[in-house]
């Protein structure tokens, strides 16, 4: 069994996550320092260092940004150490954000993001302060703790989601059927693919790069609330669908009074075709 030692005092994103990664990466870590390490914990490779150590050296597992790294942090240093630094951003699109954050600091970050640093701060999390709070008030978490089973399930879910978004990548790189209805963009994607919390995100991403310069459309997946039932969700609050308008139609299994999402019972492609046709506005006469 191993132990990780990072820095005491004030706790961060970046160290906190880092420590959920390796918790669950590895399984063999039995507790967790928050003090600096000795000389000899630095060179101790059994031992992991993270976001101290003042050296950033795998060899001794040691992950420290603090010699002028300016643009890494713990958390980047170990996702590209890992080979999963480009696939981890393009899935947790946040991931970019945290580590600006912790590497350059929240005035560059409101530059990146193009907001004022009042806005900034009113997109803080109360969760995540909270938790934070509790990581950094403990001197010594032990493995037995349920601080300690917290990190290693975000740890858990950091990877699945990866796994999870490019599962279903392939699954909609295969198996995506595209088409225009009353000129609006639809994405179809039922036969051979499993819903997954990525999948609506992704037949987003297939869309727009199909029709790159039109916002909006339609996706139709696998509804995971009712098995075997067919889920139609409009993007970006596309005036042009409201399937209210179909709320009462005989194969509709729940209907959002708000328009945006609508499941039906499974039907042949013509008579689907006819749903979305009636659910799209028509088009006023100039």
């Amino acid at each position: 069994m191993s132990k990780i030692i990072t820095h005491p005092g004030s706790a961060h994103l970046d160290d906190f996550l880092s420590i959920c990664l390796v918790i669950e990466k590895y399984g063999n870590i039995d507790e967790i320092n928050r003090r600096e390490p000795t000389e000899e914990e630095i060179k101790d490779p059994s031992i992991w260092k993270l976001d101290v150590g003042e050296k950033n050296d795998p060899n001794i597992r040691c992950y420290d940004h603090h010699q002028g790294l300016r643009y890494d942090c713990t958390l980047s240093l170990l996702l590209k150490e890992w080979k999963l630094w480009k696939k981890a951003k393009r899935v947790h699109e946040w991931l970019s954000i945290v580590v600006a954050n912790d590497a350059i600091g929240p005035k560059e970050v409101t530059k990146i993001l193009k907001v004022s640093f009042t806005a900034l701060i009113r997109l803080d999390s109360f969760v995540e302060r909270t938790i934070l709070d509790l990581f950094k008030r403990e001197k010594v978490i032990k493995k037995e703790d349920m601080l300690f089973s917290l990190m290693k399930s975000i740890g858990q879910n950091f990877f699945t989601y990866i796994g999870g978004y490019y599962t279903s990548l392939k699954e909609v790189e295969k198996n995506a059927e595209y088409k225009k209805i009353k000129g609006v963009q639809i994405i179809k994607c039922i036969d051979n693919v499993e819903h997954s919390s990525m999948l609506v995100r992704i037949l987003n991403e297939k869309k727009r790069k199909k029709w790159e310069n039109q916002r909006g459309g339609i996706a139709i997946y696998p509804n995971k609330r009712v098995p075997g039932t067919i889920a139609l969700r409009r993007y970006e609050d596309d005036k042009r669908v409201d399937f209210s308008r179909i709320s009462n139609y005989d194969k509709v299994v729940f209907a959002h009074p708000k328009g945006f999402f609508i499941s039906l019972e499974p039907m042949p492609d013509s008579e689907l075709d006819r749903y979305i046709g009636d659910a799209i506005k028509k088009k006023e006469k100039r």
